[in-house]
């Protein structure tokens, strides 16, 4: 049995280091690191039987919360959260602080209503970090070549909206403290491996090779009612007549709009082919965007990418790290129609 403190660098709850109060009581720890959509999570579960969390210890909702697990030297930093959610269970008594990333505040999960029109992802996307004071990181470049004439935001969360256009473009939308990250899923996947994992050293793994709903080409059709006309704009990743079409109805406004995004949701069906997700002894390297390369699984070795990573620290497994992931099959689109080779 491993003693969870040991794998814990620094704890700070409300702007204090409790480190060397708290390591003593702490029974275990969850961390979440998401690539996009929803937000990193962390929860640390304490033993109370002496009721110090129950009372003078209690912690409040709403105080921020900093944590570093791992060796000193060798640590990862989980981020800064904000306390949303305090359990008890009772006998034996332990207390568990759940917290969301801090970053993800009232405002950004309220639904709202807003029109925009002739602008570009990324005037929309600057508008959204102006109103909630973040710093955007990205290729601005890139992000004004993508005009988007018409586009209305309803009852929906900036988030969810935001997340969701960034998606029908090829982008992975993430929020880490005070900054939005719009990455292209292509680039991502062309990175190079950071580490391999052989198959000797995962706990357990499961793999997944799925046939239906994974397309050749798409076609994106467009009706204009008031003229009663129908536009039509076809792409193929393979030859014409192998294997199924994925059809799409999207209110495009130009055929720059309709081919970008008909890429990137071909790409996203591809992306379904290869799943699964594994466990290994605890490594601070492994987040969310990197990618890894697989030995010693057959026709599932090979590199893929993190789409999610846990961290788990608990006296009986000591520490651990799950991740999801996706395997990258070697040639996926760009927003623009390149072909980018994955190595």
């Amino acid at each position: 049995m491993e003693a969870v403190g040991k794998n814990v660098v620094e704890i700070i709850i409300d702007g204090k280091n409790v480190t060397g109060d708290v390591s003593r009581y702490l029974s275990g720890i969850n961390y979440t690191d998401r690539l996009e959509y929803e937000s990193d999570d962390i929860s640390l579960s304490f033993e109370d039987t002496l009721g110090k969390w129950q009372s003078a210890w209690y912690p409040s909702q709403g105080d921020s919360l900093q944590v570093k697990i791992g060796r000193p030297g060798r640590f990862l930093d989980c981020g800064v959260f904000e306390i949303d959610e305090i359990e008890l269970e009772l006998s034996p008594d332990t207390l568990t602080v759940k917290a969301l990333a801090a970053s993800i505040k009232k405002s950004l999960r309220t639904k709202e209503s807003k029109a925009f029109e002739e602008q570009t992802l990324w005037s929309i996307a600057k508008y959204f970090a102006d109103k909630h004071k973040f710093r955007i990181v990205g290729e601005q470049g890139a992000l004004e070549k993508i005009a988007i004439d018409r586009k209305t935001q309803e009852r929906q969360t900036d988030l969810s909206f935001l997340s969701n256009l960034a998606k029908d473009y090829g982008y992975a939308l993430s929020l880490h403290w005070d900054t939005l990250y719009f990455t292209d899923k292509a680039q991502l996947e062309s990175r190079k491996a950071i580490l391999t994992i052989p198959r000797s050293v995962m706990s357990n793994a499961r793999f997944r090779d799925k046939t239906s709903e994974i397309y050749n080409g798409v076609v994106v059709n467009r009706r204009d009612g008031k003229k009663n006309k129908n536009t039509e704009w076809k792409i193929m990743s393979g030859k014409e007549g192998e294997g199924d079409i994925l059809v799409l109805e999207e209110d495009v406004e130009n055929e720059q709009q309709a081919l970008a995004i008909g890429k990137a949701k071909l790409n996203d069906k591809k992306r379904e082919k290869y799943s699964g997700s594994l466990t290994v002894p605890g490594n601070t390297k492994l987040v969310a965007g990197i990618n890894i390369e697989l030995t010693g699984v057959g026709k599932f070795s090979g590199k893929w990418h993190i789409i999610s990573s846990t961290h788990t620290i608990d006296p009986s497994g000591g520490y651990t790290t799950g991740v999801e992931i996706r395997k990258i099959l070697g040639l996926t689109f760009d927003r623009f129609g390149n072909l980018y080779t994955a190595v």
